[in-house]
């Protein structure tokens, strides 16, 4: 797993982004409530060309909506776009 912490100045504004990237490892699920507590939006990735990727992606979509800040913003994205002659995932 790989995690960054970025603070970024914008105006008067203090943007802070924490990109927590698990690769899909399960052994993480356990510390997300610590990282997704507080956040004001999330990006959640899947592999489109794996739909395995995908039904844990909702998953974890489910689980912001149920854990996280009521007002939470949650993008859902799909990469390896370079990749669409293999994808497994529709588009929905």
């Amino acid at each position: 797993a790989a995690f960054l912490t970025q603070t970024v100045c914008l105006d008067d504004t203090t943007v802070k982004f924490e990109i927590w990237d698990t690769a899909g490892q399960e052994r993480y699920h356990s510390l997300a409530p610590m990282y997704y507590r507080g956040a004001q939006a999330a990006i959640v990735v899947y592999d489109i060309t794996n739909t395995d990727t995908f039904v844990r992606a909702k998953n974890w979509v489910k689980e912001l909506q149920r854990q996280a800040s009521p007002n939470i913003v949650i993008a859902l994205a799909g990469n390896k776009a370079d990749l669409a002659n293999k994808r497994a995932v529709d588009f929905q």
